[in-house]
């Protein structure tokens, strides 16, 4: 009888575990579910970008506000530097420099399930992005959003405008594919 108990107790919590695992890429999406389903009485934040009078920290920030992000931008030559949060690929430009800016983020990993580019597949065209770069402040305009195989390089490719390309892995829980956001720089 005891043996049996303890069958059922293993039984039971080795099920809530495959659940939760199951389940634990999902729980970042009812948050933002419950964040963004409220009534919205003035002007949506999520929409909005820094006034321009607030002063520019000296830190390397990527904001956007549709998806609530204000992170860090990391910079490395190693690719585990994308376990750190945004990570500049140091085989693109950076906003100072104009042409091709590329910026890489997880989008999910289980020690962390809302990785920073959790949300990317929430923008759309016309969204505002803002790149803090050493002490200036740099805006984007998201023109485009695509879903590339992850042999396909071009995205990182150099280009003769001043742009910002964003991208993860999709779907969700998988390196299927890459989720590419690029943005043209408005100033």
């Amino acid at each position: 009888m005891t043996h049996r108990r303890f069958n059922n107790l293993l039984s039971l919590i080795i099920f809530l575990m495959a659940v939760y695992i199951f389940f634990l890429p999902f729980i970042p999406q009812v948050g933002w579910w419950v964040r963004h389903s409220a009534p919205i009485i003035s002007t949506p934040v999520h929409t909005q970008l820094p006034p321009v009078t607030a002063p520019i920290p000296k830190t390397n920030q990527l904001i956007i506000p549709a998806m609530d992000l204000n992170q860090l931008i990391y910079q490395g030559q190693s690719v585990y530097t994308v376990n750190k949060g945004v990570w500049i690929r140091p085989n693109g430009s950076t906003p100072n420099k104009g042409s091709n800016t590329i910026m890489v983020g997880h989008r999910l990993t289980y020690t962390d399930p809302e990785g920073v580019f959790y949300f990317l597949n929430k923008l759309q065209i016309g969204d505002p992005i803002q790149v803090d770069w050493q002490g200036v402040a740099y805006n984007y305009k998201v023109t485009s959003i695509s879903v590339v195989n992850p042999q396909d390089i071009s995205i990182e490719s150099p280009t003769p405008d001043s742009r910002l390309t964003l991208y993860t892995c999709t779907p969700l829980w998988s390196l299927k594919d890459r989720l590419v956001v690029v943005a043209e720089r408005t100033n």
